[in-house]
């Protein structure tokens, strides 16, 4: 009886043995064989360079001397990037949606994915594929995601894809005025054919020799507390037109500068350049917008 066990033990470790060699050899060990429960781990404060890779557009974003780029033009709005690296992060695995190559296609974790690349220096620490979204219910939601070297495609739960932008406009500066608007003193419009100032005099705007009108006053020193425009243009030779400038009570005076019928620059962030009609009709105004007529 004790020779027959033996035998039965040996025959359970020749075939144990056997299914090991068949996973080791022919199975690819480039590929994950359990289920990951993290997929970023990333240190925001050492990344040095990001590549955000889609269908329509490659942005390469790199940290110089403290100061992010990008595509190593233009400078990088810091809070977006750092929202980029913060929203990676978010990415969590709830379950394993599939382990097949033969699905990336269908969860969109393929080449029409998103593709996001982070290194440290020269070491890649991450790179992943943004795949299709999803919503589940009223308040649920989640995506698609893989890891570029490994074929299992995970569910994230209440991540967006969306929430990781993909063209370079994205990621640019795109602030034209911020201020304070208890911080304004003047307001100077320089018009071709003529120019007018508000002035705030103990408390009270003039327009001129006139009492301006408050409410439209105070209507048009809120819009002009977060002006901002992601229509990027390229600086040209065309002489300035007309202007704008905001005195405050402290700090250097904003002027806004326009060039053309959509074309304009701001000494608020004078690294960049704009063509948007609709930011000039918001910041310049008429007379007669500020009497109440």
């Amino acid at each position: 009886m004790k020779g027959k066990k033996i035998v039965r033990l040996l025959v359970v470790l020749v075939v144990l043995l056997g299914v090991f060699l068949v996973v080791k050899y022919t199975g690819n060990s480039g590929r994950s064989k359990t289920f990951r429960s993290s997929l970023v781990e990333i240190d925001t404060a050492t990344v040095s360079k990001l590549e955000i890779l889609s269908p329509q557009d490659t942005t390469v974003l790199t940290k110089e001397s403290g100061e992010w780029k990008v595509n190593q033009q233009k400078k990088a709005d810091k809070n977006t990037v750092k929202a980029l690296m913060n929203n990676l992060k978010q990415i969590k695995p709830s379950r394993l949606a599939s382990r097949s190559e033969d699905s990336w296609k269908d969860f969109q974790v393929d080449g029409t994915g998103t593709r996001v690349i982070a290194y440290e220096g020269s070491d890649k620490v991450l790179d992943i594929i943004l795949g299709r979204f999803n919503v589940e219910g009223q308040r649920s939601f989640y995506s698609y995601v893989r890891l570029n070297e490994e074929a299992d495609v995970y569910v994230a739960k209440d991540f967006m894809k969306m929430s990781i932008g993909t063209g370079s406009a994205d990621y640019r500066n795109d602030d034209v005025v911020r201020l304070v608007k208890d911080s304004v003193s003047s307001i100077a419009f320089n018009y071709p054919d003529s120019a007018f100032s508000l002035d705030k005099i103990a408390g009270k705007w003039q327009l001129g020799e006139m009492a301006a009108d408050s409410a439209s006053v105070a209507k048009y020193l809120q819009s002009l507390a977060f002006v901002n425009s992601k229509n990027f243009g390229e600086r040209g030779s065309a002489p300035a037109r007309y202007d704008l400038v905001i005195g405050l009570n402290s700090g250097n005076d904003i002027q806004v500068t326009a060039y053309g019928e959509d074309e304009f620059s701001s000494s608020y962030n004078e690294d960049e350049y704009w063509e948007d009609a609709a930011v000039l009709d918001k910041l310049f105004k008429g007379k007669s917008y500020f009497t109440g007529k």
